[in-house]
C-alpha cells in the first residue's frame, strides 16, 4: 500500500551525562562558570534533511535545547543515537510507535546494535546513510520498505550535500547557558589510529576520506549567512592527518575569518610552517588523543603501538603547538589494565605541568569496539546492558586496581582540581603572554 510522506519529526535525544553521578552533578553545578559540558547540534540530522525531497515538511526536536512536542502529528520519525542516548531514543520511540507513527532509528549504537534498535523502531540504518535514506523514502512510500539498511560501500564525500542549519532552533541554542556551545561542520571521515576502545576506525573506515574544499567552505557560508555566531567544532577524528588536504582546506578557511575547534593527533607538532598555516586559519583549539602518561597504558591501544612510540613527545608536541597560539584540549582515559589510583594524580600533573585543558574520562568499552568484545568475554562488564552508564565518568567495568565508588570519587576530584581557579588563571596568563607575541590571526 502506498503511503504519501508529508511531514517528518527527526529527533536527537538527550543525554543523562551528569545524571547518573550526583557526585559529579553537584561538582558541574559548584563550578558552572568554569567547567561545562559541550554541545554541538547533530551534524546527522541536519544532513538527512537536506537528503529530504523539499516537497516533505522537517520538525528538528533537540533534547538538549527543547521539549518534544508529542502532540504534532507525523508521518514518520527518524531518532539518531550514541550509546549514552540509546535509552531515551528508545523511551522516545515507543510513545510514537505506541500512537501507531513509524519510526526509523540510526547513528552509532543502531549500527552496532541493529537487532536490539529493532526492538523499538520499524526500520533501522546501520552506516552512513547518504545513498540508504533516499532509497528508504521510495520504498516507505510504496509500502515496501525493509527493516534494516546498509550501505557497505564508503560514501563518496565529493556527493555531500550542504546540511540544513536553518532548521536549527537558534534562539533556544543561544540562551543555553551550562553548556560551551558549537556549530558543527565536517570534512573527512574516519581514522587511521583505529583505539581498541574506539568505533570510529570500524565504522568510518582507517583510510581517511576528504570532502572537496569548495563544499566545505559553502557549510561554512551557509551556516555564517543564518548569523550563527558560535566557535565551529569539525566533527573529524582527525582533522590534519593527510596534509596536503589540510593545506588546501587551512588557505580556503582564512578568508572566512572563523574560530574553530578541530581534532587531530600529535603529528600536529612536527611542521612549525604548517602550524603557522593552522593558526592564521582560525583554529583556536585542537583535541588530541594522548590516553595515557603511562606507556604500559598505551601499549595495548594501537596493534602498531603507535601512541605508545609517541609518549616521549608528548610535552615537546604540546609546547610547539601553543606557543604557535593553539590551545591543546588532550583526552584521556582511565582504566586500562595497568592503571592505579595514582594514575589519576600524574595525568592531572601532567595536565597542570603542560597547562592544557583537559577530557578526563573512565575506559567504558562501547558496543562495537574491541574492548568491548574483549570485556564481555572475560566477564568483566559490570552490567550486560550498560548503556545509561556510559557518559565516560561511570564505571562499568571490574578493574583489579580501581574499585567503582573510588573511580567515580577521582574522576570527581581530578576535574576539580585541573579546572580550578589557580589553574585556570595559570593556562590563562600562559596562552595571554604567547598571544602578545603572535600576529593576529588574519593578517595579510
Amino acid at each position: 500500500m502506498s503511503r504519501k510522506i508529508k511531514k517528518i519529526a527527526l529527533i536527537s535525544p538527550r543525554k543523562k551525562i551528569k545524571d547518573q553521578n550526583p557526585r559529579l552533578h553537584k561538582m558541574f553545578e559548584r563550578n558552572i562558570n568554569t567547567l561545562k559540558l559541550w554541545y554541538a547540534p547533530s551534524l546527522n540530522l541536519l544532513v538527512i534533511a537536506a537528503l529530504t525531497p523539499n516537497d516533505i515538511e522537517i520538525t528538528l526536536f533537540d533534547e538538549y535545547i527543547e521539549e518534544i512536542d508529542f502532540d504534532q502529528q507525523f508521518d514518520l520519525v527518524g531518532i539518531t543515537a550514541m550509546t549514552i542516548q540509546a535509552k531515551r531514543a528508545y523511551e522516545i520511540a515507543d510513545i510514537y510507535r505506541a500512537k501507531n507513527i513509524p519510526v526509523v532509528m540510526g547513528g552509532v549504537h543502531a549500527t552496532v546494535m541493529p537487532e536490539e534498535a529493532l526492538t523499538h523502531a520499524d526500520v533501522v540504518f546501520k552506516g552512513e546513510a547518504e545513498r540508504t535514506w533516499p532509497q528508504f523514502l521510495k520504498d516507505f512510500e510504496a509500502g515496501k520498505e525493509k527493516q534494516i539498511y546498509e550501505d557497505n560501500e564508503p560514501f563518496d564525500l565529493s556527493k555531500s550535500v550542504v546540511p540544513r542549519y536553518e532548521l536549527l532552533n537558534y534562539e533556544k541554542f543561544h540562551k543555553v547557558e551550562e553548556f560551551y556551545k558549537f556549530m558543527p561542520v565536517q570534512a573527512t571521515r574516519g581514522c587511521p589510529h583505529d583505539c581498541s576502545f574506539c568505533v570510529v576506525s570500524k565504522l568510518l573506515g582507517k583510510k581517511i576520506r576528504k570532502k572537496p574544499v569548495h563544499l566545505v567552505v559553502e557549510d561554512i557560508k551557509r551556516m555564517k549567512s543564518l548569523n550563527y555566531d558560535s566557535v565551529l567544532i569539525f566533527t573529524d577524528d582527525n582533522l590534519f592527518f593527510d596534509r596536503k588536504y589540510a593545506i588546501e582546506l587551512l588557505n580556503a578557511l582564512i578568508p572566512l575569518k572563523i574560530k574553530y575547534f578541530a581534532q587531530t593527533d600529535i603529528q600536529l607538532a612536527n611542521d612549525p610552517e604548517f602550524l603557522e598555516l593552522v593558526y592564521k586559519s582560525g583554529c583556536v583549539m585542537v583535541g588530541i588523543g594522548f590516553e595515557s602518561v603511562d606507556p604500559h597504558s598505551l601499549e595495548s591501544l594501537n596493534k602498531n603501538n603507535w601512541k605508545q612510540k609517541q609518549l616521549q613527545n608528548y610535552e615537546k608536541a604540546i609546547e610547539a603547538i601553543q606557543s604557535h597560539g593553539i590551545l591543546v584540549w588532550g583526552a584521556f582515559v582511565i582504566g586500562f589494565n595497568n592503571d592505579t589510583p595514582c594514575t589519576f594524580d600524574n595525568i592531572k600533573n601532567f595536565v597542570v605541568k603542560n597547562k592544557i585543558l583537559g577530557q578526563f574520562t573512565l575506559l567504558t568499552p562501547l558496543p562495537g569496539s574491541r574492548i568491548y568484545e574483549e570485556m564481555k568475554s572475560e566477564g568483566r562488564l559490570l552490567r550486560e546492558t550498560f548503556w545509561d552508564n556510559s557518559s565516560f565518568w561511570d564505571m562499568t567495568i571490574r578493574h583489579d586496581h580501581i574499585p567503582k565508588e573510588l573511580a567515580e570519587q577521582k574522576i570527581e576530584w581530578i576535574h576539580e582540581e585541573a579546572y580550578s581557579e589557580e589553574n585556570i588563571r595559570i593556562r590563562h596568563r600562559h596562552m595571554m603572554e604567547i598571544y602578545k607575541r603572535l600576529p593576529p590571526r588574519w593578517a595579510n
